[in-house]
């Protein structure tokens, strides 16, 4: 490269020459050509000097050969290169363009070249920090004597301007809220994806349109697009207005619209804001009827029903106050409504500093306040009180308790309270674990005597830490209540269920009479844990892993029990939501073992004792090795080669999956591209995903993006492959993170195919383009009716979706020859090859095997 710019600085000086020459309308003398030659390269060097960008020259050769013989030196402060480092690759393609838009690139410059006209110049670069540069600018050809091609161009770098138009398209694509450009003349300018989704229009069939298309017929008003304040039909300005929507279905709707006004270039644009209230009307009518309702209700309450407020500046209000205030503290609504110190007057003072202290506590955890205070009586009497309100904080930072204040005196609810607050839980009311504990005592003396087992049952919901993080906490702790009704439902009155710590409970069944009898009990409340709960309008699927231990066969005491049911549980959690598991010896010793697997494997990672294997694929119509499947193997050096069986479990477990994905990723791309490198027969690597990076995605697609760019590989040689069972677990969002791998050029296949529950119709969906046969059908799929049966509606199957088909497994000539003729267009097995380390899978694209195809058997596939 570096003779090539040497021969284009000549070229450049030879038409610096012939300029100077021209600007003096005539050839000069040798001894003038000199002098003005240096001024004409000054002037181009100070030119290109202050251009936010950089001159070259670009030639295409009679035989297709694309040399870039010159660059300006203002190139270095662009992209960091210097000129003599600006290469070119195999097809004459700068290799600082970005790879993805290298083909669009060459394209234009053989179109530039064969019309010669302009040729665009609008590409990503990477620039020698590694950072992507949007460069724009253009170039004019100019055919040579010889047949070959000049382009003198300029490019510009308008990284910041793009930046900013993809920024201003994201917000606008992104926006919760419709958003609606409409012109001086009333005509629809541009939409959003909000509002295509609104009123079912696409954004090219409403541009154009008159804005009154998205309004139904009494509201196609001639001062519509007026301001407020002038007329009384207007719109503009006056801040949002509730109007009705038109759908392109002819369907209406609640509409809130805020329309301004603005001025561009000496032209009105109207901006209108737009969002659906229908949720928000139904929640106003649901609220006046439980306002309704609260009024009836406090009207009957034997207490008082209030709202208090606690303001930032520390000042406490009440909102409201029912009736019943008169009988218990002998003041009225309005009273304590107007002056709340009435309230705390009634407080004994050296009890005041207390009730303050916990109404705070309640502010800063958002906890429900428990308050209990003795104040005088309209008779003079001392009376107990005692209230109980759950906070919510507001956004304009008020703290708002609803609750309920009774009176306990004759009762004496004061001393149940504190067993309550000793005992219970306070968010789902359940009994906490002391509570558990001794009642697990009583119930063993029971069991004892009457010679009968108890069941101890560790219960851990499955996915509420996905619906908190989602959701929010509120809703999360609205289905955690739902499921421990749920679970309350499922026992007797002897039973007893209690909560331990987040998303854990403890269950204790009692008076169990034989094995088949608790294992009847156990499977009943397995069962009613499953199934939907609705909290703040939105229906939610609970379920629950399950582990349990036995009295008197797994424990004489309630901690023994309950760490053996815990350890069932962690099992119960690995084979899948919703099960259940009762607790063994091997159980405690797999536990065990577990842990110290997590352990060697968390350094595993870190010290770099994972190794990838490769087994090819091989394509049924000719023999050839079409792709490879990349398999983790890790040798340990305590324990030698760790069978995959063993270890991903844990790894999906622990989480360490993460990053046994990322290395397998990068380690993959890295020796794939090492191979095409090396001038081997390029195909592409599948790489396992577990469904836990799914749910995860943007660590996935950034992993994907980082293991492509570091090593230089094309996406095409990359494939992503998705269990059945992971994939279907969360189909939606399956389905919009495989749309965005496949946007990055990454294929994607459903892999052990026949072993989950597919839908059909979610399957269509997927834009995926493999379905892999689980090798438990290939494997007797000659001597199996069933399985035969399972891989022909496989293989049909695919075919109607015009997928690809691979079979997994394959071991034998029978059931090679079985898939070929059923139509199965490759396979993968120890038939052809075991996984091989990544010298074995070298060795065998080096040496250019195939799978051998006898004529016959070309000529049945191919019929």
């Amino acid at each position: 490269m570096k003779s090539s710019t040497n021969s284009g600085n000549e070229q450049g000086a030879s038409a610096t020459q012939a300029s100077a020459g021209l600007a003096g309308g005539a050839p000069c003398a040798p001894s003038e050509a000199l002098p003005r030659l240096v001024e004409a390269e000054a002037r181009l060097d100070g030119l290109t000097a202050n251009l936010p960008g950089f001159a070259f020259q670009r030639s295409l050769g009679t035989d297709g050969t694309i040399h870039y013989p010159w660059f300006s030196p203002s190139i270095r402060s662009v992209l960091g290169f210097a000129v003599e480092s600006m290469g070119v690759n195999s097809q004459g393609c700068l290799h600082a363009v970005h790879w993805a838009d290298r083909d669009t690139h060459l394209a234009e410059i053989r179109r530039s070249a064969a019309q010669m006209d302009t040729c665009r110049e609008e590409f990503r670069a990477i620039s020698a920090h590694g950072e992507v540069r949007w460069l724009k600018g253009a170039s004019e050809p100019r055919r040579q004597e010889d047949g070959s091609v000049i382009w003198d161009g300029v490019m510009v770098d308008v990284t910041d301007g793009r930046r900013a138009e993809l920024r201003l398209e994201m917000l606008m694509d992104h926006a919760g809220d419709s958003l609606i450009v409409v012109g001086s003349d009333g005509t629809i300018d541009s939409v959003n994806a909000a509002a295509e989704a609104l009123f079912g229009w696409a954004s090219s069939e409403l541009v154009g349109k008159p804005f009154t298309t998205l309004l139904p017929q009494s509201l196609h008003l001639d001062d519509l697009l007026e301001s407020a304040e002038v007329s009384a039909g207007g719109i503009v300005g006056g801040g949002a207005r509730e109007l009705m929507g038109l759908r392109k279905d002819g369907s209406t709707f609640p509409l809130e619209l805020s329309t301004t006004e603005v001025r561009l270039e000496g032209q009105r644009l109207f901006i209108g804001i737009g969002r659906d209230i229908t949720e928000r009307k139904l929640t106003e009518a649901a609220l006046r009827e439980s306002e309704e309702r609260l009024r009836a209700i406090a009207a009957n309450v034997p207490g008082m029903v209030f709202q208090r407020e606690l303001h930032p500046d520390g000042s406490l209000c009440f909102s409201y106050v029912s009736e019943g205030c008169r009988a218990i503290l002998g003041l009225g609504p309005e009273q304590l409504i107007d002056n709340p110190q009435l309230f705390l007057s009634l407080i004994p003072e050296d009890e005041r500093s207390g009730f303050y202290a916990g109404l705070g506590r309640s502010a800063r955890s958002m906890e429900p306040f428990d308050e209990e205070m003795a104040v005088p009586g309209s008779d003079g009497r001392r009376r107990w009180l005692r209230g109980q309100s759950r906070p919510t904080l507001r956004g304009d930072g008020n703290v708002v308790w609803d609750g309920v204040m009774l009176d306990v005196t004759d009762s004496k609810h004061a001393e149940q309270r504190l067993s309550f607050l000793a005992y219970f839980d306070p968010l789902t009311r359940l009994p906490n674990r002391t509570a558990f504990l001794e009642r697990f005592a009583a119930a063993r003396e029971i069991a004892a005597r009457d010679q009968t087992m108890l069941a101890v049952v560790s219960v851990g919901l499955d996915r509420l830490g996905i619906i908190n993080a989602t959701m929010g906490h509120s809703i999360g702790d609205q289905v955690l209540m739902a499921a421990g009704d749920l679970l309350r439902a499922a026992l007797s009155s002897n039973d007893v269920i209690a909560r331990t710590s987040g998303d854990r409970f403890l269950v204790l069944i009692t008076g169990l009479g034989s094995k088949r009898e608790a294992m009847e009990a156990l499977e009943r409340l397995r069962a009613s844990a499953h199934a939907t709960v609705a909290a703040a309008g939105q229906d939610f699927d609970v379920s629950a892993a399950m582990g349990a231990a036995v009295y008197p066969r797994d424990g004489d005491d309630a901690e023994t029990l309950i760490k053996n049911a815990d350890a069932a549980l962690q099992l119960a959690k690995v084979q899948g939501p919703a099960t259940l598991q009762v607790f063994t010896k091997e159980i405690s010793a797999r536990a065990a073992k577990t842990l110290s697997l997590q352990t060697r494997l968390r350094r595993a990672i870190d010290q770099g004792e994972l190794i990838a294997h490769y087994q090819p694929q091989v394509d049924l119509r000719n023999g050839d090795v079409v792709g490879m499947e990349a398999l983790v193997r890790w040798n340990s050096p305590d324990l030698g080669m760790v069978s995959p069986a063993d270890f991903i479990p844990v790894a999906e477990e622990s989480g360490l999956i993460d990053g046994v994905c990322e290395f397998m990723l990068w380690e993959c791309t890295r020796q794939n591209k090492q191979w095409q490198d090396e001038g081997l027969p390029p195909i592409p690597v599948a790489v396992n995903v577990s469904g836990r990076q799914f749910q995860y995605a943007r660590r996935l697609l950034s992993a994907c993006e980082r293991a492509l760019v570091d090593n230089r590989l094309d996406s095409r040689w990359l494939e992503v492959e998705l269990t059945e069972s992971s994939a279907m677990r969360d189909a939606d969002n399956a389905i919009a993170v495989v749309n965005q791998l496949k946007e990055m050029g990454i294929a994607c296949s459903i892999d052990d195919f026949g072993t989950g529950y597919s839908s059909l119709s979610v399957l269509k969906r997927f834009p995926i383009s493999k379905l892999k046969i689980d090798r438990s059908f290939v494997l007797d799929v000659t001597t199996d009716p069933n399985d035969a049966a399972i891989v022909d509606a496989i293989i049909a199957m695919a075919k109607a979706l015009r997928l690809k088909v691979v079979a997994e497994g394959v071991e034998h000539q029978e059931h090679l020859d079985f898939l070929r003729n059923l139509g199965c267009d490759q396979m993968q097995g120890y038939f052809f090859s075991r996984p091989l380390p990544a010298d074995g899978m070298r060795a065998l694209l080096a040496e250019g095997r195939r799978l051998h195809m006898t004529e016959a058997t070309l000529h049945s596939v191919t019929a």
